[in-house]
């Protein structure tokens, strides 16, 4: 029960006892005073009726008697009469009934004693005889009643009134606490940086002070943490001269982009006009140049992506890109040649201005190698300098399937409700128990089962991911009771983030589905977290208040960009097994690397281990768990066997 509540309800019985309380003392206050003037009343009532009656006791005459009787005592606090006198042959009694319209619990609970008062009748040296009248206690209770029930609506109205005020007035009150504990929550789940406001409660000023510096520390502890990443990271990946990432770098992002179902193609740029700058100019005018150029190919982008780019050597450099068509590809690859070729020439000391940069290009194919696929671009640069073109584009094996046959293929199974079948590969903890199990597709034609890696490009070229997305989440929710694992985790395109109206979609089917989100984790990957971070932020909210988990897949591609984790808070992070297998990343790296994770309540996955030396490994510098061969992919599902 929260501080709000507890303090309403102590108030609450508070103000019962003491209403309460009120009730019984003036309720019966007023009960012993009626009392004591009905005694009162009756006393002088039988005072006058014995002074009044002894004419007509002399006289014997008993029916004056009584008349005088019932007219004295008629409206009074009077039950019974009795009159005894020797000079009347009988003696005069009789009751007085009256109905009380009090309840009869209200007359059992607060009860009115009944009194009886004799009085004699005096007839000179002896008494003529006696009247006793005994008391009502009817009209005492109506009247007892009538104060109760005034009473008690006053105490009632003025209790909820009351109760009314105290509850603004602690709202009010409780409302920095409020602020505090919400701040908390914020620290623990979304981020650091943002202060409270001062709070007039003089208690409360200390502890805002102190969660506000609490929450600088840990924002600059994260920062510093982050800072020293970077740092790490410039020593083992990047090149001092041109500020890009060095051959290491290429060879790891190669090595996760082939380990993923992308498309897109790798690409040796030879900038040979370097070296005749640098007989000319020293390494001075050569590094300016070679920055200028690192520059240019920093701020590009292929349709929407920014590309991968890196230092090779004194005059290569080594891309990554996106996937396209062949024509956007060659005619991006041209623009980039001529925007190369008019840094050199704009260089006032060049003497002969001629076409010095040349590319060589060659596009992913399946089950392609990273040795294998610089042999063919090199080969593919040094044909296009022989050539003294500027673009050469390395010739596809001839046994890719065409993409227009693929879509084909795709929308006949996303319009089919078995068309996409899934596996599952588990992820483990350290401790031997299970993440989740993340799904990949399988794409059905026929009887034949398509792994994501031949199809996946195809839905990145035509973008059509957030249908597939949505396929995937329907698939899931018709077949969530033949699955008998306990967690799933899906991975999203990023179309369905590129678009309002899908994204819209998503949150809709995850607020369709709340008994699936609490058996599953959606994830997404670094480059989508960086490009819609704000719409990233929502779906991690909102998947997390309807017991989802949030992930981010391919983490630290871009370690210059890690302040967007403290924002995000993700549940866990997947880095590739190509970060632990490389000789020029020390172990320090790392364990930074998993520290800043762990500065966010964020668990490290590291994906792709192949053996019980790579899970030694893993668990040395800090990571959580890990994915790969040696938990393999199993079927999702239980079967009917045919």
């Amino acid at each position: 029960m929260s501080l709000s509540r507890r303090l309403f309800t102590l108030m609450l019985l508070l103000l019962l006892v003491f209403s309460f309380g009120i009730f019984f003392i003036q309720v019966n206050n007023t009960r012993d005073s009626l009392a004591e003037r009905q005694r009162v009343e009756l006393s002088n009532l039988a005072q006058s009726l014995s002074l009044a009656l002894v004419p007509h006791v002399e006289l014997g005459d008993a029916a004056s008697a009584e008349t005088l009787i019932r007219a004295t005592v008629d409206g009074g606090y009077v039950r019974d009469v009795r009159l005894e006198s020797v000079a009347i042959p009988a003696p005069i009694s009789f009751d007085i009934e009256r109905e009380s319209h009090a309840p009869a619990w209200f007359r059992e609970l607060i009860p009115i004693s009944v009194e009886t008062v004799s009085r004699e009748l005096p007839g000179g040296w002896a008494s003529l005889g006696t009247i006793s009248l005994t008391g009502e206690p009817a009209q005492g209770h109506d009247q007892l009643w009538a104060l109760a029930k005034r009473l008690g609506l006053w105490l009632l109205v003025g209790g909820l009134l009351c109760l009314l005020i105290a509850s603004l007035v602690m709202r009010r009150l409780l409302r920095p606490l409020d602020r505090l504990s919400g701040r908390l929550n914020e620290m623990e789940t979304q981020r650091f940086d943002a202060p409270l406001e001062e709070t007039s409660v003089e208690e409360l000023k200390g502890i805002t002070s102190a969660v506000n510096r609490l929450g600088q520390r840990l924002q600059t502890q994260f920062e510093a943490q982050a800072a020293q990443l970077a740092r790490l990271q410039r020593q083992a990946e990047q090149d001092t001269v041109s500020g890009l990432g060095n051959r290491g770098y290429l060879n790891r992002a190669v090595d996760e982009w082939l380990s993923e179902p992308l498309g897109g193609s790798f690409v040796l740029l030879r900038a040979g006009y370097l070296e005749e700058v640098y007989r000319e100019q020293g390494y001075k005018g050569r590094d300016a140049l070679i920055r200028a150029i690192a520059q240019t190919l920093e701020q590009r982008e292929l349709e929407g992506e920014p590309i991968v780019a890196a230092r090779l050597g004194n005059y290569d450099f080594g891309l990554l890109l996106p996937e396209v068509d062949e024509v956007t590809l060659l005619a991006f690859l041209g623009e980039l040649a001529d925007n190369i070729d008019s840094l050199m020439d704009a260089n006032p000391l060049a003497e002969i201005p001629y076409i010095s940069c040349a590319i060589g290009a060659v596009r992913r194919e399946p089950g392609m190698q990273r040795t294998q696929m610089f042999t063919i671009a090199d080969a593919t640069l040094l044909q296009t300098i022989e050539q003294g073109s500027e673009v050469g584009l390395a010739p596809e094996g001839g046994q890719a399937r065409p993409r227009g046959e693929w879509r084909k293929v795709i929308e006949k199974a996303l319009g089919d409700n078995n068309g996409l079948d899934f596996v599952a590969q588990p992820v483990l903890l350290n401790d031997g128990s299970e993440l989740h199990r993340e799904l990949f597709a399988r794409l059905r034609e026929g009887d034949e089962l398509h792994r994501a890696g031949d199809f996946l490009p195809v839905i990145r070229h035509f973008r059509i991911g957030a249908r597939f997305d949505l396929r995937a989440l329907e698939w899931l929710a018709m077949n969530i009771d033949k699955i008998q694992v306990p967690r799933l985790a899906l991975n999203l395109t990023r179309e369905t983030f590129d678009d309002e109206a899908s994204f819209a979609g998503l949150i809709n089917w995850l607020n369709v589905h709340p008994n699936i989100c609490q058996r599953l984790d959606i994830e997404v990957a670094e480059s989508i977290a960086l490009r819609h971070q704000e719409r990233v932020m929502t779906l991690f909210r909102r998947a997390r208040r309807l017991g989802a988990r949030g992930g981010i897949d391919r983490f630290a591609r871009e370690l210059k960009e890690l302040s967007y984790l403290s924002a995000l808070r993700p549940d866990y992070v997947k880095i590739d097994q190509a970060f632990f297998k490389r000789e020029d990343v020390d172990t320090e790296l790392l364990q930074s690397l998993c520290m800043t994770a762990h500065q966010v309540e964020s668990k490290v996955i590291v994906t792709r281990v192949e053996s019980a030396e790579d899970q030694a490994r893993v668990m040395s510098v800090g990571a959580d768990g890990y994915q790969g061969y040696v938990a393999p992919a199993v079927d999702v599902m239980k079967r009917k066997s045919s």
